[in-house]
């Protein structure tokens, strides 16, 4: 039974339903273009009970936040008796008085040119995100080679293990998915405009694509399962989620050139109290690329957590605004708007109706401090090696390998945590295991570091005793080290100490310790060496000196320990492209269909793996790089 039936509608509800003067087709005049706004279809039945519809109608205005313009309107049309501003206060905590100076409850005064600059300037910041021909979403720029967006709006770009779960990088940030470069597209400038001989007519602007870095995720933070889920939740759930780690259902995407455009003002701390937003977003609706960029304007009323790590707002939103920058009066941006409404199964005691549904956005105060360092490291990969004789007469190129490269330049920082200096390397034979050894030796020593390499291939035979032998072979140091409490046996600690003071003497540099040839499986290991590997890795936390490369190893770290897991696959089409021609080149596509077709050339006749991405990149490197240059 609904409240109209059995009476139970609120008190204030009731007293400010009957302040209205019934004139119900200027009512309705007033009612129709403000529940169609927000997307309502609640209409009066003019064979019912009017009073009981303008009831509901003020309860569901109060819902949706716009019963501040509901109540403007009717003072406006002079439809209000006395009692009308009392009720109003009791209900809404504000007067009808208040209201007159306004358009609605929620634009305050501001100076009309500056807010028409700022609001010109921050619509040039505006993309429309697609993947492959579908809109997906909104992104705004936010320094000139990084746009950030929402994380859920790229979730199909991202990969992901066999049983669905994210691949995560060795910074814990998901991980972009193989061929995502070609179907994602971000488009500046979707606009409408007048034309300049017919004002009076618009015309919608195609805008530009934006050419990204072939790395194109810079950082991204996942959002929490119940922002992915579609089921009615409570959007004043925020369990799960803490400041400063998140998460923050960001994602920043890389361009491949820098956009020249006003540097946006992001505001990391804001009010406590409510104020007014504007949003401006690419809703979808009326074809693929959905619409234009629309300005939606309200009020940032709720902040969850202390300090805030969601926000709710009322502005109007819809699927494929998702990532939309939240700007402030002073369009400075302060969030970036999440998700739509979605209402909770339970009862507000007050007017006996559902609790009110607010769209959801994620304030930029813990990540906005990071852009800076994001936008000007630029990114630089090994193309190739040129100090590895073992491989035959060089130089070696590096195709793809982006991974083991990003898990490099973190475990050559002084500061790298255990989980950053833990790298475990699997793979098919023809995907570049055995090559892995010498790329990070490359980078190690052009950084300064040591790197000791066993291939345990040679040490089957051996006990842990050998093994540790093996190790002091490969590199003298002193041996002293700070030892932690394990299982081990007195002789197996002696050992350890052993191994560690040699890869870890008091004050040396940084040393890179390489295991390879598992032969394919962790149980041809001996037991011994096996358990003072594994010694080695759960105490790892105790030699901040120490960075440890396992090459082949299939077993799993101990509970509790995190390691990156570099799962090799068969370079790509995109990876001998992205190896021949410069970053953000408009040949990219071109090239990547060319290797496309050459690999599977190569597939066919049986070769596979880097062998076969080897053989194509020979192929097409001259022809491509010639072609660059033409066109440049």
């Amino acid at each position: 039974m609904s409240p109209e039936e059995d009476g139970s509608w609120s008190p204030q509800i009731r007293d400010l339903a009957a302040a209205v003067r019934p004139q119900w087709a200027r009512i309705d005049a007033i009612w129709g273009p403000l529940k169609t706004a927000h997307g309502l279809h609640l209409r009066r039945d003019t064979d019912g009970d009017a009073v009981g519809f303008l009831c509901e109608a003020i309860a569901v205005a109060q819902q949706h936040g716009f019963l501040r313009a509901f109540a403007f309107q009717l003072v406006k049309d002079d439809l209000v008796g006395d009692g009308f501003d009392e009720h109003l206060v009791a209900l809404l905590g504000e007067s009808a008085a208040g209201l007159h100076a306004f358009q609605n409850g929620v634009f305050s005064p501001a100076s009309a040119r500056i807010a028409a600059q700022g609001m010109l300037r921050a619509c040039d910041l505006v993309c429309r995100i697609d993947i492959g021909e579908q809109h997906i979403g909104t992104g705004v720029l936010v320094r000139p080679q990084l746009v950030a967006t929402a994380a859920h709006v790229l979730w199909d770009l991202f990969a992901k293990h066999p049983d669905g779960s994210l691949v995560l990088g060795p910074d814990g940030s998901p991980q972009a998915a193989e061929g995502s470069l070609a179907l994602l597209t971000l488009t500046f400038g979707d606009v409408e405009d007048n034309l300049p001989d017919d004002p009076g007519t618009t015309v919608r602007l195609a805008g530009t694509v934006a050419a990204l870095h072939p790395q194109w995720l810079a950082r991204s933070s996942p959002p929490t399962p119940l922002e992915r889920s579609k089921a009615l939740a409570d959007v004043s759930d925020i369990s799960g989620i803490e400041a400063p780690e998140g998460p923050w259902d960001l994602a920043l995407i890389r361009l491949a050139q820098r956009r020249p455009m006003p540097r946006p003002v992001l505001r990391g701390r804001a009010s406590r109290q409510p104020f007014q937003i504007h949003v401006l977003h690419h809703p979808q609706g009326g074809g693929l690329l959905g619409q234009p960029l629309l300005w939606s304007i309200g009020k940032l009323d709720q902040q969850l957590g202390t300090p805030p790590v969601r926000w709710l707002h009322d502005a109007n939103t819809l699927a494929g605004s998702s990532g939309a920058p939240v700007f402030d009066r002073y369009w400075r941006i302060v969030a970036l708007h999440q998700g739509g409404s979605r209402v909770v199964d339970c009862a507000d005691d007050a007017a006996g109706l559902p609790a009110a549904s607010r769209n959801r956005a994620v304030p930029v105060r813990d990540w906005c401090e990071r852009l800076d360092e994001l936008d000007l490291v630029e990114l630089t990969y090994l193309s190739e090696l040129r100090r590895s004789p073992e491989l035959g007469a060089g130089p070696h190129p590096v195709v793809g390998r982006q991974a083991t490269q990003d898990w490099v330049r973190l475990s050559l920082e002084p500061a790298a945590t255990a989980a950053q200096r833990l790298l475990i390397v699997r793979g098919a034979p023809g995907t570049g295991l055995h090559f892995t050894k010498f790329l990070v030796r490359e980078m190690v020593e052009d950084a300064g570091g040591v790197m000791v390499s066993l291939d345990l291939a040679n040490a089957l035979d051996d006990d842990a005793a050998a093994f540790a032998g093996k190790v002091a072979a490969a590199r003298s140091a002193p041996a002293r080290a700070k030892v932690a409490a394990s299982g081990l046996t007195t002789t197996q600690r002696d050992i350890r100490r052993q191994v560690t003071g040699v890869l870890y003497g008091a004050g040396s540099r940084p040393t890179w310790l390489v295991l390879e040839g598992f032969g394919g499986a962790a149980l041809d290991v001996p037991v011994d060496v096996r358990d003072l590997l594994m010694d080695l890795i759960r105490n790892l936390s105790a030699y901040p000196s120490l960075r440890l490369v396992v090459i082949g190893w299939l077993e799993e770290p101990p509970p509790g320990v995190e390691a990156f897991v570099d799962e090799l696959t068969d370079p790509a089409a995109a990876d001998i492209a992205a190896q021949i021609l410069p970053v953000g080149s408009a040949l990219l596509p071109v090239a990547t269909q060319m290797a496309e077709a050459e690999l599977s050339l190569e597939q066919f006749q049986g070769v596979l793996g880097y062998a076969a991405a080897l053989r194509v990149l020979e192929r097409l490197g001259h022809r491509l790089r010639a072609a660059a240059e033409g066109s440049a």
